[in-house]
């Protein structure tokens, strides 16, 4: 169990590597459609960090409890309002599925760890 927690946390900041590099791609200019994009990767990153942190002190609740918040509030945004208004495109943006995937994942371990 310890070592697929340790996957989708580094799948996780992974993905948000590769979504903040993908802001120079989708946009050639900044703007502030491109900020918040490039801000979508850096908490995705940051959420990744948290869960690694939480794993290294597996005693210690507080990484626990601040990750278990972090992935609740990425669900909220990758589960919930991001399919919701790509729904006439999802086809086209798996990503936002694999993202949901992980995080939701991260965020069960992540509340195991709280509860133990």
């Amino acid at each position: 169990m310890k070592t697929t927690d340790r996957v989708f946390a580094w799948a996780l900041l992974l993905l948000g590597c590769i979504h903040c590099a993908g802001t120079f791609v989708a946009f050639k200019t900044i703007t502030l459609d491109a900020i918040w994009f490039v801000t979508g990767g850096l908490a995705m990153i940051f959420g990744a960090l948290l869960n690694l942190v939480r794993l290294g002190l597996p005693d210690d609740k507080l990484p626990a409890r601040a990750s278990a918040l972090a992935n609740l509030l990425l669900f909220a945004v990758f589960v919930a309002v991001v399919p919701w208004l790509l729904r006439h495109e999802l086809k086209e943006n798996p990503q936002v599925i694999v993202v949901g995937v992980t995080v939701a994942v991260e965020f069960v371990f992540s509340l195991r760890q709280c509860f133990r």
